[in-house]
């Protein structure tokens, strides 16, 4: 599925975008996850908000309510949303997690080409 930007971009600029990454779409509801604090915003093409509840359903929200809630997380972990989710945050994150003796397992699974006859 190729990411659609444009209702994350346009409600934050492009900056603020640094952290999320698009994981799918949901009955026209494009699903943003940001990969510092794993949390959600939900944006449909002309950028309303929705929140999760379950079983598949999603229900409007406030928009501006959720990126409070978002932008606390990042605040709680010295971030903001300029702050990449990139292989060198990853890093950090991981060296953080070790120096305090938290241990960490790490699966990488390397794609491999399948064909079906």
């Amino acid at each position: 599925m190729k990411p659609i930007w444009v209702p994350l971009e346009k409600r934050l600029g492009r900056r603020r975008c640094a952290g999320f990454m698009f994981m799918g779409r949901v009955n026209g509801i494009n699903l943003y996850k940001h990969g510092i604090t794993r949390t959600y915003l939900n944006l449909d093409d002309d950028g309303n908000c929705f929140v999760y509840r379950g079983n598949w359903r999603y229900v409007p929200a406030d928009f501006s309510a959720e990126l409070v809630k978002l932008e606390a997380c990042l605040k709680q972990q010295g971030e903001t949303l300029e702050s990449t989710y990139d292989d060198e945050y990853i890093a950090r994150k991981v060296d953080a997690l070790h120096e305090a003796g938290i241990p960490l397992l790490q699966v990488k699974i390397e794609p491999e080409e399948v064909k079906v006859h």
